[in-house]
């Protein structure tokens, strides 16, 4: 019996998501002689009614059912772009390869990811970008890799705290070729405080804000582009030639290679996000946006996944910063912002503070 009851719902369900396919006007079409049953097989019951309320029971039913099949409608326009956009993102990964400096050893992404698809595409000889999809759950993950050693290699970071603005702006501005989102703030409003989201902020030896605490790691880089890693734990709030260029982020992750999990949370949950890593000898960066919020697409992923997806692709440190619609990777040569924003379906979040590299 139960087979039997299983196999008319998938029956029925099937059917359902093939009308789906059907022009609006048929789908209305086809609503309409519902209520015209809905009538006739509940004649008995509805003349015991008054004419008004067999008016409300009809126009409610009706409303349903066009919530229902708009709703349903959407969700497979849905699922039609996010294959479009597959198609498309596939394409663009794979228009142009040129050498790395480091090849990736796979057997570690392999063994924690063994159901990801990995794309790889150039930006240059000093930039490789990572393109990681899962399914059950979704996910669609970017990881930009930049060899920090390469002589045009040059690191870009908002001047000042001003009005939030566009990281797609900033790039544009500082003639980035790739940029991840900064910092928002307490909330997205325009003109929120940044709060407890504080930390180390420099740029080209100008500090824009040095207020450190041992909640808030960061990413120092000298005038040579060789980066370090300054764990939650470890406070300064005086300028050095190591902090030539600096950027703050919200939680340790991965510290020395060892997953660390945020102390402020209860759970992890998957997510939209940002992270920004570093390898051993602070010689690589790696900058990873995870799209997120979108069940049907890219659900996120979790701090712990984030770290390790890092980990096998040769991060030892890496600090999970500003997420959810905030998150964005901008790609010059792609044609801008290259994820999906999880704010109304891709719309791009203004930020306090940018990363970004630019090729010079």
């Amino acid at each position: 019996m139960g087979n039997i009851i299983n196999n008319l719902l998938d029956n029925l369900i099937s059917t359902a998501w093939r009308m789906m396919e059907l022009p609006f006007n048929l789908l209305f079409i086809f609503m309409v002689i519902a209520l015209v049953l809905f009538n006739w097989l509940g004649r008995r019951w509805l003349k015991k009614l008054s004419n008004q309320k067999r008016l409300y029971i009809n126009a409610a039913l009706i409303l349903m059912l066009l919530l229902y099949v708009a709703d349903k409608k959407f969700a497979f326009i849905s699922t039609e772009m996010n294959a479009l956009n597959e198609n498309v993102r596939n394409v663009r990964m794979k228009i142009r390869t040129v050498a790395f400096h480091t090849p990736i050893d796979l057997s570690k992404f392999n063994k924690e990811f063994p159901k990801a698809k990995l794309f790889k595409r150039s930006i240059n000889e000093a930039i490789q970008l990572l393109t990681v999809i899962q399914q059950q759950p979704n996910s669609v993950v970017y990881i930009a890799r930049v060899d920090l050693t390469h002589p045009k290699i040059k690191i870009e970071i908002s001047p000042q705290k001003r009005e939030k603005y566009l990281t797609s702006a900033f790039a544009k501005k500082h003639g980035a070729i790739l940029a991840i989102n900064g910092e928002a703030g307490e909330t997205p409003a325009p003109n929120c405080e940044l709060g407890k989201w504080s930390g180390n902020w420099v740029r080209n030896g100008n500090p824009v804000m040095m207020v450190d605490t041992e909640l808030r790691p960061f990413i120092g880089f000298n005038k040579h582009n060789v980066a370090k890693y300054y764990e939650e734990k470890f406070v300064d709030t005086e300028y050095k030639d190591d902090y030539y260029n600096a950027i703050w982020g919200r939680f340790d992750i991965l510290k020395k290679n060892k997953i660390i999990f945020p102390r402020q949370y209860r759970r992890d949950f998957p997510y939209a996000r940002t992270v920004m890593g570093l390898d051993q000898d602070g010689s690589e960066l790696l900058l990873m946006v995870v799209d997120g919020k979108r069940p049907w697409y890219s659900v996120g992923l979790t701090y712990e996944d984030c770290a390790k997806m890092l980990r096998s692709f040769g991060a030892y440190d890496a600090m999970a910063c500003d997420q959810g619609g905030s998150s964005c990777m901008y790609v010059e040569d792609m044609g801008g912002i290259i994820n999906r924003p999880a704010d109304w379906d891709g719309v791009e979040r203004p930020v306090y503070s940018h990363f970004g590299i630019s090729f010079r």
